[in-house]
Order: C-alpha cells, then structure tokens, then sequence
C-alpha cells in the first residue's frame, strides 16, 4: 500500500482549490457573454484534477484503477451527451390554447 502524502502536499492543494474558488467567484461578475461559460468550465476541470489527483489519490493509484476512472469518466460523458443529443432534438409543441368555458 502506498504512504500516504505529506500533509504539505493537502495544504497545497487546499490552498490551489481555494485559489480556483475565488476565480470562479470573481468571473461570474464580469460580463464577457459566452466566454463566462468557457472560463467557468476550465476552472471547474483544473478543480476536478486536483481533486482526483491529490484527494482521491489517482497520482499514485495502479494502472487497473486509473483505468476505471477513466471509465466511470467516459461513462458519464456518454450520459450527458445522450441526453443533450435527446433534448436538442425535441420539439416542443405547446398544446393549443382554448378559453375556459363558463357555465
């Protein structure tokens, strides 16, 4: 079983989450349109790696269990593309109006 990591290394990586958590914090008030978004989505991926890396200990895990991570990754990128792919292809048809009837 591997040591676990000096506890440096959890400061660290604590200090780089907080770090990451005032850049999101600071972009959502600036309007820079679509941007936003793309900025956001960065930020939210480098938090995920340090996450996986350092807290759930894939930097040092075997090959058998990064590769499942990988997978569980790969499974939920299917999921959320399936199902965007399912809800930009509807079509929303409101049902027609009619007045209530009055008695």
């Amino acid at each position: 079983m591997n040591s676990p990591a000096p506890p440096r290394v959890y400061l660290w990586t604590w200090v780089a989450l907080m770090a990451l958590l005032a850049s999101t914090f600071a972009s959502a008030h600036f309007r820079l349109g679509a941007l936003n978004a793309i900025i956001n989505l960065a930020i939210s991926a480098a938090k995920t790696v340090l996450v996986a890396l350092f807290f759930m200990h894939l930097r040092r895990a075997g090959a058998l269990i990064v590769v499942f991570a990988i997978a569980a990754l790969f499974g939920l990128a299917l999921l959320f593309g399936l199902s965007g792919t399912d809800y930009l292809t509807r079509h929303a048809i409101p049902a027609a109006w009619e007045s209530p009837a009055t008695y």
